[in-house]
């Protein structure tokens, strides 16, 4: 099955909003690959359903989640249970959020056929070392017509990108951050999803970063070429230097 590849539009509600603003951190430039991997996480009413962040870190997003859909049952796993006062909060505030210690290869303490959304933030490039096990542990948790969800992962297809990634890791000595292929994606489609949708952003936004970063006009008018060109010209979605990546049971 071949990945479905596009740059989404984007229309901002409350619920993404909120999400937005609570968790934040990363730059300007990258707000649109937020509220589209945001958007996917409310596009169904998760009230009543059971969702799993993996590699959630210290939670926030999970208690986002927990917040937006107050019904809903939330677990955030990462390695190190999230712990702190705010963390302690939130459990307050909503009683279907929880935090465990855990890994995102082994799931076994989950039953079959349990979760109606998994997802993971800036989680992917770290587990793609091994795509089929981490989908196969995925694929038996999840329900028929359930989602697997990574936002804001890193993409290796543009030659420039790459070295400008390779630098700064090397410069920062960051030895666990990876890239992402299309060829990986497709390996995990292959164990077992029906489908497989990859939103692309910055072809031009991120060379110009920093520059967009510091200039507001300057950042909007590059997300509206970057938007132009990928429209008009498909074939430059295969070098975007970010995506979002939507499986579906």
């Amino acid at each position: 099955m071949a990945l479905e590849l596009y740059h989404p539009g984007f229309e901002v509600d409350q619920r993404v909003e909120a999400m937005l603003s609570a968790v934040g951190g990363y730059p300007a430039s990258d707000r649109e690959v937020f509220v589209a991997g945001y958007g996917g996480l409310c596009r169904i009413d998760l009230a009543g359903r059971r969702a799993l962040e993996i590699c959630g870190g210290f939670g926030k997003l999970a208690g986002m989640v927990a917040e937006t859909f107050p019904q809903a049952e939330v677990i955030g796993l990462d390695l190190y249970q999230a712990s702190g006062p705010a963390v302690e909060a939130q459990l307050k505030r909503f009683p279907g959020l929880s935090y465990v210690a855990g890994d995102a290869f082994d799931l076994s303490g989950y039953a079959a056929e349990s979760f109606d959304l998994v997802w993971g933030q800036a989680a992917l490039h770290h587990l793609a070392h091994d795509p089929e096990k981490l989908s196969r542990e995925v694929l038996r948790v999840l329900k028929p017509g359930g989602r697997l969800i990574f936002i804001f992962e890193p993409l290796g297809h543009n030659l420039l990108v790459a070295a400008i990634r390779a630098m700064h890791m090397a410069w920062y000595e960051l030895g666990d951050e990876s890239n992402l292929y299309f060829s990986q994606f497709e390996r995990m489609v292959n164990c077992g999803f029906a489908r497989c949708e990859v939103q692309v952003f910055n072809f031009l936004g991120y060379p110009l970063k920093a520059l967009a970063g510091r200039c507001g006009v300057i950042s909007q008018a590059v997300k509206r070429l970057d938007g132009w060109l990928f429209r008009r010209f498909p074939r430059l979605l295969r070098y975007g230097a970010n995506c979002n990546v939507i499986f579906t049971k």
